[in-house]
């Protein structure tokens, strides 16, 4: 007699009970964040969105995660070890970012950087305000959302930074997905 597993099933049941389903990650019905590097240990988690759209390159998220508390200074210069290249000056009056480089793509320094920031709005949605300070004194909020794009409009308030988004599978694709992989996983009795 010849009976499928049910090892397989329950671990795709599992994986899908377990999808990223944090506030604060969720953007919109069925997308998240796509993070592309994580950083740090501890109880607190921000999120650094830096968008190279006005170069020609990509918008790019990193995962922060610290206890006690922490800046956006602090968060950008531990970026450093997921390759994120971080150039910075302090002015007396505070720190203010330069220029980011990653993965190929680069700012441009004679066009600037604008900081919005974002705290969880409870609606799913991403509400950006100009962050006004420098990085030092930006004190980071477990789920702010630190944004960066390289320019500002005509006013010189801040341009919000594009969000790169990834879909979240539903559970049932989820399981669908798992259950077509088992055609040939059979356990004989």
């Amino acid at each position: 007699m010849r009976l499928t597993s049910l090892t397989t099933p329950i671990a795709i049941l599992s994986a899908a009970a377990s999808l990223p389903a944090s506030a604060d990650l969720l953007i919109d019905e069925g997308d998240m964040l796509d993070i592309t590097a994580t950083v740090g240990i501890g109880d607190y988690t921000s999120y650094a969105v830096i968008d190279f759209a006005a170069t020609g390159g990509a918008s790019v998220a990193f995962e922060y995660h610290w206890s006690d508390s922490a800046t956006a200074h602090d968060m950008l210069l531990a970026l450093a070890g997921a390759g994120l290249s971080y150039d910075w000056t302090d002015w007396g009056s505070g720190i203010f970012a330069d220029n980011f480089a990653f993965d190929g793509d680069a700012g441009d320094t004679s066009f600037y950087w604008a900081h919005s920031t974002a705290s969880p709005a409870g609606d799913g949605m991403v509400h950006w305000t100009d962050a006004w300070s420098s990085v030092d004194a930006t004190m980071l909020g477990d789920g702010l959302v630190s944004g960066w794009y390289n320019g500002f409009n005509e006013d010189y308030s801040a341009i919000p930074p594009s969000l790169p988004l990834t879909a979240i599978p539903a559970p049932a694709t989820v399981v669908l997905l798992g259950m077509a992989c088992l055609g040939g996983r059979r356990r004989r009795w």
